[in-house]
């Protein structure tokens, strides 16, 4: 299957206690390919994938895609005439936060940007008439306090601050007041045809997403997919051949100079395997956020399908974590 963008519409009820970030995703991808067709098809996906790569991209707000890392721009800044902070230094230094902030580019504005990419250009694309605009409403982070259960009283402790710990969960956030649902861009590159690849997402999305699924979170619907092979195409014209990553995933060999922002995962098991006794928590793993730019040393793929991540493995059916990146072509100003 050709690269392909997937629509979704998140439930703005129901929030996401795990963020839908690409390996995580295909997790969830994986396993409802073992509840539709079983544990062998599963087991034969899997085994395929260090030669078949599956790519797919975080999940992104509508006609949006990750920000790229750019080299800064050249030059040397002048130094203000004054120290005391004026109302047009106040006004600038708000926009330069709200400008570095900004998370994605629209689709429209990387037709723009791909051929012959430049940090000045980027900006001004995401700061018409030097007003930086924010991204677009998507997933509204919040923080949820939780209390221990001490399991011999079935009360909280008294002591230790009564056992108080957070949770962070992301809720749909729409664009206007009253809407139900909040549009989202999945892309997806790999072996599967379009309509398995639907009904995969559509046993995620009604089943629920990451944590705390049973209670409600992470719902979502699938409302189709459209081809999107313009993104891979390579872009005409003079410059640094660069490719952007729509996904996390782990730094190769093949990916030279590149610029990317640490994530470390903390994975964990999903609870079909926790019920088999493995113990449920992964080991560390070092991945690139989605955004990160790189020059390709060869055709691909890009980062790895990589196992040796928990204490229980079995090397005959070992537990792995789809690390690829999904990557899109353009090419940077000399």
């Amino acid at each position: 299957m050709p690269l392909r963008r997937f629509r979704l519409a998140l439930d703005t009820a129901s929030a996401f206690g795990t963020p839908p970030t690409s390996g995580t995703l295909f997790g969830h991808l994986a396993w409802a390919k073992r509840a539709r067709e079983g544990r062998d098809a599963l087991r034969a996906w899997l085994a395929r994938l260090p030669h078949e790569p599956f790519l797919i991209s975080d999940l992104l707000p509508a006609d949006h895609l990750p920000r790229p890392l750019l080299p800064a721009s050249g030059g040397v800044r002048a130094q203000p005439e004054e120290r005391r902070p004026t109302p047009a230094s106040i006004r600038a230094a708000d926009a330069a936060k709200t400008l570095k902030k900004r998370r994605y580019i629209t689709l429209e504005d990387w037709r723009r940007l791909r051929i012959g990419a430049t940090a000045a250009a980027l900006d001004r694309l995401l700061a018409p008439r030097d007003e930086p605009l924010p991204d677009p409403p998507f997933l509204r982070p919040a923080r949820v306090p939780h209390n221990r259960i001490d399991r011999q009283s079935g009360k909280t402790p008294e002591a230790g601050g009564g056992g108080l710990w957070f949770a962070d969960e992301w809720w749909p956030s729409p664009r206007r007041e009253g809407e139900r649902s909040v549009s989202a861009d999945l892309y997806i590159d790999g072996g599967l045809e379009p309509s398995e690849v639907e009904a995969l997402l559509a046993h995620v999305g009604e089943i629920g997403f990451g944590r705390d699924a049973a209670f409600g979170r992470g719902r979502f619907r699938v409302e189709g997919s459209e081809p999107a092979g313009w993104l891979s195409e390579p872009p005409a014209g003079a410059g640094t051949r660069r490719m952007l990553s729509l996904s996390q995933g782990v730094i190769t060999r093949n990916m030279a100079h590149a610029r990317w922002r640490r994530f470390v995962l903390f994975g964990k098991l999903g609870r079909e395997m926790m019920a088999e006794g493995k113990r449920p928590w992964k080991l560390p793993l070092v991945l690139a956020e989605a955004g990160a730019t790189f020059a390709p040393a060869d055709p691909g793929p890009f980062g790895a399908w990589v196992t040796g991540l928990h204490q229980d493995d079995d090397p005959t059916d070992p537990i792995g974590h789809n690390a690829f990146h999904l990557a899109i072509p353009y090419t940077e100003a000399p």
